[in-house]
């Protein structure tokens, strides 16, 4: 993993800590949007949710049939407190904890995650997930990223971020080179109440 762990970094490994500060920022507006605009979820899917965290995204979501994933026990142990059995909820690598579902989710939502990881991680990940998603199905990847002339209020909160690899486009784009995907993209910058420039990869499985 590519990222800050230490010192007050620490702080958004804590559910309820981690939660806080990201609707502080506005995250409950960006992530309605988000699943609105970008993932368009259709109710009766079946949703793989990488690097889930808390689940915060599905409160957002129709009746879906939803897994979400993530390393952090914490957030794991409260998103199944908080949901229940709206959700299955694992303690676990999608590379390696998953290979019983071989195309088994219609849509798989990989959000903040890809600036945690270095780029050979990121790559295997990919690799692994177009395994489990089934055709015509769809991986939809969300992260912060670096732009030409970007605003100086941006590049000082990416600088500030836990995750270290931050990318361009180009960087996000090239994760998925050889694997045969369809590729949009698309920018946003007004997610947030603070300056903040976000990337999404929408690719499909042919």
């Amino acid at each position: 993993m590519a990222q800050r762990i230490s010192g007050a970094y620490r702080m958004i490994t804590v559910p309820t800590i981690y939660k806080a500060l990201m609707f502080s920022l506005g995250a409950d507006r960006a992530i309605a949007r988000y699943v609105k605009d970008v993932l368009q979820p259709t109710p009766g899917i079946k949703i793989l949710d990488v690097g889930c965290g808390p689940a915060n995204i599905l409160a957002y979501l129709p009746l879906v049939d939803y897994t979400g994933i993530d390393l952090n026990e914490k957030h794991i142990a409260f998103a199944r407190e908080l949901y229940g059995d709206r959700g299955r909820f694992i303690v676990g690598n999608a590379a390696d904890n998953l290979k019983q579902d071989e195309g088994a989710f219609d849509l798989i939502n990989v959000s903040a995650l890809l600036h945690h990881l270095a780029d050979d991680e990121a790559v295997s990940l990919f690799r692994s997930l177009k395994r489990l998603l089934r055709k015509n199905g769809k991986i939809v990847t969300f992260d912060n990223v670096w732009l030409p002339k970007q605003r100086f209020a941006v590049r000082l909160i990416n600088k500030l971020d836990s995750g270290t690899n931050i990318r361009t486009p180009e960087g996000y784009l090239g994760l998925l080179n050889g694997l045969e995907f369809n590729i949009q993209t698309r920018i946003f910058d007004d997610l947030l109440r603070v300056p903040y420039d976000h990337f999404i990869m929408i690719a499909r499985k042919a």
